[in-house]
């Protein structure tokens, strides 16, 4: 089962416009509950590209290697996206993606 805080890379293709592409890790966010209700996922997508941090951006690691969660990306997604399990973030990590999403959707 999948929970929150755990990092699964994720096919995002087909995509459209300036929407998240490819397949690239992402960090689940949507509460332990949702899959009881729901055949889906919200989830932050992470990337590689760490050398400019936006606002609504914050960095992870990533089995020694440092991402970074882009929650101007938020999604949600099938359970047929999810390709395999990555990783986790601490707690730390996850309470940094809470507030660039607070920060993103000016919660």
């Amino acid at each position: 089962m999948k929970k929150r805080g755990q990092i699964w890379w994720a096919n995002f293709d087909p995509s459209i416009g300036q929407e998240i592409k490819k397949q690239r890790p992402a960090v689940i966010i949507s509460n332990n509950l949702s899959k009881k209700y729901l055949n889906g996922y919200q989830v932050v997508p992470i990337s590689s590209q760490t050398g400019k941090l936006y606002p609504s951006e914050t960095i992870v690691m990533i089995n020694g290697e440092e991402g970074k969660a882009m929650a101007d990306q938020i999604t949600r997604v099938s359970e047929q996206r999810f390709v395999n399990k990555f990783g986790k973030v601490t707690s730390m990590e996850l309470e940094n993606i809470e507030n660039v999403i607070r920060l993103q959707l000016d919660l």
